[in-house]
């Protein structure tokens, strides 16, 4: 099955001289059962090679692997890993490529039970916070999975496998666990986790099970709200980037309306995922869309452009399924709804095709796209933060940064300088 997938000498040895060689052919023959297409056969075979060299290095053997060893690889080495094997697939795709090698191991019933005794005290001292996330702040699930995330993270550094105990954290706790968060991430992500974190020592306050002084422990990260404009395409871009979508396939119609609903519409990846049949009002002219953040939902105009690509993709490429999700997958779990990350990877694929757009990665891109469109053509801020589903119209206000039509009306001119 190997040879099948790489045609390269150098490679095919390569991975013939792995020592775990027989596990990366069983997995690219899974994967190939299952439907998976080539190129992800291959970007998934290149990542446990990866993997099983660094757990070659650490000197553990697939035997020894779970959950809580690929956590560690992905949270310790790859932030820092400055070597990755030759041809390696981009960092995304590395967790789903781990998920499936966990898979195949458990179905062979190879590799260690995941340390039970440390998820079952954490997950039990955790529940009552994520209820708390749920009822009482009223996330959605992928935002209670973030902010769980973190706390997860912390207290498996503090207690590791043993009880959790709220009267043994200290501020040094906090100070050692960013210290150590900060070596190996970027400050955003950096700020992202003190953010977390500090809701969560927060929330242990408010229960009366730590004091005020954990809390100013968590440190502030840097930042100036409004310091930085938003990154937008330009119109040739943006348009060049439309017409990369082959509208003669259905997965291309369903692609182009996708790439529409964020460009044109401003809506999140995840918003795009969530869309479903009934949320279309075809009399109206309006689309219902359910915040990926709150869950609350709000009314859109449909925009005509956006309206026709939909229409095309559900009268000629959308295939027959009970799902009522409006967009779908074409190829593997036929007839299920898209996930986030195909949609990332379909956006991304397309930026590669653009001039100037192929280093982006985020989708985020093409909502700062249509939102600074939107407010150029004379949409308020107001109209602006209700569209995008902004609570506080402070959020909305980076957008006037790049209206430089009207900045220019109302800028002092540059002082000369006196003889």
């Amino acid at each position: 099955m190997l040879e099948q997938l790489f045609r390269c000498p150098r490679v095919q040895q390569r991975l013939q001289a792995h020592p775990v060689a027989g596990f990366l052919s069983q997995f690219a023959t899974h994967l190939h059962s299952r439907g998976y297409a080539p190129t992800s056969i291959r970007d998934s075979v290149r990542v446990v090679e990866h993997f099983a060299s660094w757990l070659h290095s650490q000197g553990l053997a697939l035997a020894a692997v779970n959950r809580d060893v690929v956590d560690a690889f992905l949270v310790r080495h790859l932030p820092k890993c400055r070597c990755p094997p030759p041809s390696s697939p981009r960092r995304s795709l590395v967790r789903p490529a781990l998920k499936r090698m966990l898979r195949l191991l458990r179905e062979q019933g190879i590799g260690e039970p995941t340390s039970s005794a440390a998820l079952r005290f954490i997950d039990a001292a955790l529940q009552p916070y994520l209820l708390h996330l749920r009822e009482a702040c009223g996330l959605s699930e992928a935002t209670c999975h973030g902010r769980l995330w973190y706390a997860r993270d912390f207290l498996r550094a503090k207690f590791g496998r043993g009880a959790v105990r709220w009267e043994a954290l200290r501020p040094k706790d906090v100070m050692a666990y960013f210290a150590e968060y900060a070596r190996r991430c970027r400050p955003g992500s950096v700020q992202v986790a003190a953010s977390s974190l500090r809701r969560f020592l927060r929330y242990l306050q408010f229960r009366g099970w730590c004091g005020s002084s954990l809390v100013a422990a968590v440190p502030r990260i840097p930042h100036w709200r409004l310091a930085q404009l938003p990154r937008t395409m330009t119109d040739e871009q943006l348009e060049e980037f439309l017409s990369t979508f082959d509208r003669t396939t259905a997965v291309g119609q369903r692609d182009y309306a996708m790439a529409l609903c964020q460009a044109i519409l401003g809506l999140r990846v995840s918003e795009v995922a969530g869309l479903r049949l009934e949320d279309l009002d075809w009399r109206a002219g309006t689309m219902r869309v359910v915040s990926s953040k709150t869950r609350r939902a709000r009314e859109i105009p449909l925009a005509a452009r956006v309206g026709q690509a939909i229409t095309a993709y559900l009268r000629h490429g959308r295939p027959a399924t009970a799902c009522r999700n409006l967009f779908v997958r074409h190829r593997l779990r036929h007839g299920t709804a898209v996930s986030k990350e195909v949609i990332r990877e379909v956006i991304r694929a397309a930026y590669a095709k653009v001039n100037g757009c192929g280093h982006w990665t985020g989708t985020h891109v093409l909502r700062h796209t249509a939102a600074t469109r939107m407010h150029q053509r004379g949409v308020s801020l107001k109209e602006l933060a209700d569209l995008l589903g902004h609570r506080s119209i402070d959020t909305t206000a980076l957008y006037a940064k790049v209206d430089l039509s009207r900045l220019t009306a109302i800028a002092l001119p540059w002082p000369e300088a006196q003889p």
